[in-house]
């Protein structure tokens, strides 16, 4: 599995396309899915156990690295920013690489 992690608009889903073969699975903006499970009632963390479980062949996961600025007024927003961060931990630790994307450039980190 290979992580893409940065911020928003730095040219994560650009760096993927370039760079991985058109036959992998591509899970783009998975900070979004995050949010949507914490709406549904669903454990963030679990949810992305069972994805990486089910997937077979090459599987790129995107996600927004949304941790940094100032910390959010709102307790749903809160425990959104702590649970994409906390997923997106767990995903740089499965990783077989983990590429930070920066203003379109892309540096493995892992």
């Amino acid at each position: 599995m290979v992580f893409i992690i940065g911020g928003a608009y730095q040219g994560k889903t650009d760096y993927a396309r370039e760079h991985f073969k058109e036959d992998c699975t591509v899970v783009n903006q998975y900070h979004l899915r995050v949010r949507e499970q914490l709406r549904a009632g669903l454990d963030p963390m679990q949810e992305a156990k069972r994805m990486l479980s089910s997937e077979k062949g090459e599987l790129v996961i995107i996600s927004d690295e949304i941790g940094c600025g100032l910390v959010p007024v709102d307790v749903f927003e809160r425990e959104y920013r702590e649970k994409s961060g906390r997923v997106n931990c767990y995903f740089a630790k499965e990783a077989d690489q983990v590429i930070r994307v920066v203003c379109g450039i892309g540096s493995r980190i892992k």
